[in-house]
């Protein structure tokens, strides 16, 4: 089975996935790039970290429905070569039976197999700080040609690292939005003019509202954004964007 595909005509429409801006258009522009280039199924696992320094991670997979139970069920992340490989290694591999054999997971491979998934090719992507993506492209039938197996690998490699940096940007607006807690309009005013070196006192006076009220906005604040002052609150909301 022939690709059918160019290499200048590939990195066009590779290039696409960046028009992404939800999770379903990530997965749907990456199921169509997968099959224009050869592949039936792909997987993206990007690893990501919080502001606390907690891994996230987001995975996006059009795998059969059957296989990534089973996968699931039986934690084939832990046994997966490919997984470890891409963990540690920057250099993209193609699925072979020996590359299978020599890890001991030729059952495995042959239990993938089983699903659709008898040939493929896995790419990592390394960043600084641990930041990292995996993409799997799989398909059916092997492709003997080496030359088209060449081919195929550089296409990965390219859609490796568009979808890589597309798939954190989603995660990286998803945290984003995460981390900005609901502030009112009057929470909101409040905080600009503390902002602006104004007290309570005379926060009250400009928006017509009891001091006390001023308080009770300021403190309701400083709650959702879990700081202990106003000099925090100003802070962080300056690094949220809440602030103008």
């Amino acid at each position: 089975m022939s690709t059918g595909v160019s290499m200048p005509g590939s990195i066009d429409l590779v290039s696409k996935i960046f028009d992404a801006s939800t999770d379903e258009e990530f997965f749907s522009t990456m199921a169509a790039i997968s099959r224009d280039i050869g592949f039936e199924r792909f997987m993206v696992g990007t690893q990501w970290f919080d502001d606390n320094g907690a891994p996230v991670y987001k995975i996006a997979s059009g795998y059969p429905t059957g296989w990534q139970r089973i996968y699931a069920e039986r934690q084939y992340a832990e046994l997966d070569p490919t997984v470890r490989h891409c963990q540690t290694s920057t250099g993209a591999i193609v699925w072979t039976e020996d590359f299978f054999a020599k890890s001991g997971t030729l059952d495995f491979f042959e239990e993938a197999r089983s699903h659709g998934l008898g040939f493929g090719l896995s790419v990592p992507v390394h960043e600084a700080h641990g930041v990292k993506s995996m993409i799997s492209l799989a398909r059916d039938k092997p492709i003997s040609d080496p030359r088209e197996q060449q081919q195929l690998l550089a296409i990965g490699k390219v859609l490796a690292s568009c979808a890589h940096f597309a798939h954190r940007g989603l995660i990286a607006s998803e945290a984003a939005r995460a981390a900005k807690p609901p502030i009112s309009a009057q929470e909101s005013q409040c905080l600009n003019w503390v902002a602006l070196g104004k007290t309570s006192a005379e926060i009250g006076q400009i928006m017509s509202i009891a001091e006390p009220t001023v308080v009770f906005h300021v403190k309701n604040v400083m709650e959702k954004l879990d700081v202990k002052n106003r000099s925090q609150a100003i802070a962080v909301a300056f690094r949220l964007g809440l602030l103008t």
